[in-house]
């Protein structure tokens, strides 16, 4: 009977045991680095784990995450342009694979390796550098050129009519000012070329 009991116990110990060891390893599912499917030039993000507390981290800014098991999903919060942005992200049956929803978006990401994620933020970093905007640009397909300057740490978009203060977004790599009837903003599409509004492609023509 004693031997019963006490078998009893143990496989119960055992199965709480298992039991605690996958919950602890469905949580690890999320850590490590991550990059958007599709672009090249994805900034890295980083979901990890301090003592009990889950962290989700780009731009060297970390913020507390909230897991929720029931729905397998993280609530946080990311750094985009000059605004910290709330954040849900869904995790998928593929653990190297999740969506990250925003207001407006969902995003497929994928799993990578510290070792590729230290690749991705050089390269990133390289060609995504807000001061290769600085400098004299003209439009390709019709008249029209303005200059990017920097002072100090601001950026500002300059043409015969007015200055205007320029923000940069690094999530997205898209440097952007008002211009009071709307937001004119720009991206590098190459070497030494510009898009703005995504569509009107620029050359430097100096520095």
């Amino acid at each position: 009977m004693k031997k019963t009991i006490r078998s009893k116990i143990f496989y119960a110990q055992l199965i709480l045991c298992l039991f605690f060891s996958c919950v602890k390893a469905n949580d690890r599912k999320f850590l490590g680095y991550w990059i958007m499917v599709g672009d090249q030039y994805s900034e890295v993000i980083e979901i990890k784990e301090v003592g009990s507390v889950l962290y989700v981290k780009n731009q060297d800014v970390e913020f507390p995450a909230e897991l929720d098991k029931a729905r397998a999903t993280i609530s946080s919060k990311l750094r985009i342009g000059p605004d910290n942005i709330p954040i849900l992200i869904q995790l998928s049956e593929d653990p190297y694979k999740m969506t990250l929803h925003t207001e407006q978006y969902a995003l497929n990401w994928v799993k990578i390796s510290r070792n590729e994620a230290t690749k991705q933020m050089k390269k990133v970093n390289q060609y995504c550098n807000p001061d290769f905007f600085i400098g004299h640009w003209q439009r390709v397909d019709m008249e029209g050129s303005h200059q990017i300057k920097k002072e100090g740490g601001t950026y500002y978009y300059v043409t015969n009519q007015y200055t205007k203060k320029m923000t940069y977004n690094a999530f997205n790599h898209i440097l952007y000012c008002d211009l009071g009837v709307g937001i004119l903003t720009f991206q590098r599409s190459g070497n030494n070329e510009i898009k703005a509004f995504g569509r009107n492609i620029y050359r430097r023509v100096s520095p």
